[in-house]
Parts: structure tokens; sequence; C-alpha cells
């Protein structure tokens, strides 16, 4: 198995595969792996949807724009984001967890101030549009994790953006649910793709400009 930054540097968007099946023990160690990922508050908000049924990935296909390199994987995982996980309920649990795991001990700032967490705690549910960032941005984060032990193992996968809610219906699933991507995975066939240019450090880097420091 390769290492973390081995898959990294030699992860790729695959787009061709072979129809050779994937061993569910390698799902389940990518499952895991998204399983285990950050959240904000330990929301944890994704689920996934693992779908092998040919007819199924036809479908997958043609609400993604008809890319077939997604209905040719031998596996395709719907990722989704779970509102509910931001419910009061939910939000309750993740607390006591919190204390429970000594994570208060380590807190700092205003985030010690126990009146401050009991506002928090205290706020109204945000609406489903307010949620929708964090959703899909904690989902992202476990997405990553799956795609990079995808690479480790061998396999090879492609993130789709899938925001529609025709894949809530078709599998009639509910609309707490939001669709974020649609990751087919498989031996990747063929050619190899070579890495996509890069900027340079440089460009990704950010300097602080002096004339706008507060005094």
């Amino acid at each position: 198995m390769l290492t973390v930054w081995e898959a990294i540097k030699v992860r790729r968007s695959i787009r061709k595969f072979a129809p050779d099946d994937v061993p569910d023990e390698m799902i389940e160690q990518m499952l895991e792996a998204a399983r285990l990922a950050p959240s904000g508050s330990n929301r944890q908000p994704w689920r996934f949807l693992v779908v092998r049924d040919k007819e199924d990935r036809k479908a997958l296909c043609r609400i993604c724009l008809d890319q077939k390199f997604i209905e040719e994987a031998p596996v395709v995982i719907v990722c989704f984001g779970d509102l509910e996980r931001y419910s009061p309920e939910a939000r309750l649990k993740r607390r006591q967890e919190f204390v429970e795991s000594g994570v208060l001990e380590t807190l700092s700032g205003r985030f010690a101030d126990p009146q401050v967490r009991a506002a928090i705690d205290s706020a109204p549910t945000p609406s489903r549009q307010q949620l929708i960032t964090p959703v899909i941005s904690n989902t992202y984060i476990a997405i990553e994790h799956m795609v990079l032990m995808a690479t480790a193992l061998g396999l090879g996968t492609c993130w789709v953006g899938a925001g529609s809610g025709e894949i809530n219906r078709y599998f009639g699933l509910g609309d707490n649910l939001v669709t974020v991507a649609v990751v087919p995975v498989g031996y990747p066939a063929g050619k190899y793709p070579s890495q996509r240019p890069r900027v340079s450090m440089e460009e990704i880097l950010v300097k602080p400009q002096d004339s706008d420091k507060a005094e």
C-alpha cells in the first residue's frame, strides 16, 4: 500500500476503468478512511451509498450528464451530507461527547467560556440554506480521505459534481441528504493520466501587506 505522501502525488482523476470487480474489503477500507475524517464540532455529516447494480450505475450516468465512465466503473459511491446532523438533538449529543472525551479541556479563547458555549447551544437551528456550506465542506474532507485511500490501494476514482435532487428521488432518499458528489471506483485502464499543471508554491502563499496592518 502507498504511503499518504505517495498517494497524494500519484492520485489522478480516472475516467477509464477495467471491468474487474473491486473487492468489498477495499470499499470498506475506503469508507473507514472517510468515517475517520475530522469535521467541525464533530458533526460527521457524511453519508455514502455504494452502488454496484448495473442499472443503477446506468441511471447515475444519465443523471450526471451521460459521462460514460460512471456507468463503466464497477462501483460508484454517491456521497451525501446529512442536514439532520445539525439538529438540536444532534448538537446536544455532540456537546456531551465533547465533555466525555475531554475536548472541553483543550478549548481556548471565547470557546472556553461556559456562557459562550451555552449561548451557542441554545441558538436556533440554522436554515437549510445556511447549513449547505458547512455540510458540503465537512463532507468534502471525508471524500478526500476516501479518494486517497483508494489511490493507496491501487484503485482509481474521479470526483463528479452531483448537486441534483434527482439522485435522491431515484433511490427514494429524503431531502435531508444533500448530494455532494458521485465517485466512480475501479482499477484504472489504459494510459495512466499525467499530472495536470499545478501553480507554484510562490503563487499559493499569501504575504501580509505591512501598510495595511493595524497599529
